[in-house]
């Protein structure tokens, strides 16, 4: 498709992931943008409302869309997406944007010759500006290739990283997002009947920095935060683990105070083994001077 041809996108699912898509299309050049939900929602600001048209009917927003985002909980990921093979033309692109791909991933292996289908995943959220720092991961179905090009010429001002396969994604979202929600969340749950307001008051940069983690979280949909807590087969073996750490250190807390420091020491060497942990202290000091100048 030539550059000077005006596209389609079409959004299904106007939640915040999907309002982000709407905007970002709409700030680009030779894009209209179809929005559906089946769901009666009262659209927020939009930037470009004249390139922007809500969808009354599934089929309207979805049979003409030379592209269609499905913006979904994930567990409506997959009827959707079969719902919205059945009308596409013939040479559109079909995209999934969800947070875990392996039950998904069948359904895309059997999408028709005809339509392209694209598995990605942004690690970002939707109060994400400015997409130079962001990272879009791409899980190939049919071509590499073909698939990441297509990525980077939709997003190219973001990095692009292939994953291999939905198993290999899978696995690594269960450490970078599963293990992140469940720390706050139980953090967020102990610290619920606090005063957070007198606490940040008085507080250094560390609990700062963590209390706007578990905060932000908590602003996500429940349901996407359930679902990658309890649909992600990889994480319950992590959160074992976890959970079996949190008792040793616990136990040695309140039994065997003279062991902390060495246990301490022991997991401080295995991280400097591999990373200069310093860097990370001043990239944490960097991080808070670029907010207070904002």
């Amino acid at each position: 498709m030539c550059d000077t041809m005006v596209r389609t996108v079409a959004i299904i699912g106007i939640g915040k992931m999907g309002l982000w898509f709407c905007n970002y299309f709409s700030k680009k050049n030779n894009y209209k943008v179809f929005l559906y939900d089946r769901r009666k929602i009262k659209l927020p600001s939009i930037n470009n409302r004249k390139k922007v048209t809500i969808c009354k009917s599934f089929q309207t927003c979805v049979g003409k869309a030379d592209i269609v985002i499905v913006c979904v909980p994930i567990r409506l990921t997959v009827p959707v997406i079969n719902k919205c093979i059945s009308i596409m033309k013939s040479g559109a692109c079909i995209v999934e944007i969800s947070s875990l791909k392996s039950d998904i991933f069948n359904s895309l292996l059997k999408i028709p010759e005809h339509l392209t289908p694209l598995s990605i995943h942004p690690m970002f959220g939707p109060g994400a500006k400015n997409l130079s720092d962001t990272k879009i991961l791409i899980i190939p179905i049919r071509n590499e290739k073909m698939e990441e090009n297509l990525v980077k010429s939709l997003f190219s001002e973001a990095r692009t990283i292939v994953i291999k396969d939905p198993l290999s994604h899978d696995s690594i979202m269960a450490i970078i997002l599963g293990m992140i929600y469940y720390t706050n969340l139980l953090l967020a749950s102990t610290l619920s009947k606090e005063n957070i307001t007198l606490l940040k008051s008085v507080s250094g940069t560390t609990f700062y920095l963590q209390t706007l983690l578990f905060e932000s979280i908590l602003t996500d949909n429940s349901s996407l935060i359930a679902s990658l807590l309890a649909d992600n087969k990889h994480l319950v073996k992590y959160l074992r683990k976890y959970n079996e750490e949190s008792a040793s250190i616990f136990d040695i807390i309140t039994n065997n105070k003279n062991m902390l420091e060495t246990r301490i020491n022991r997991i401080k060497k295995g991280y400097s083994s591999k990373k200069d942990i310093g860097s990370s202290y001043r990239k944490m000091y960097s991080i808070i001077s670029k907010m207070n100048n904002e």
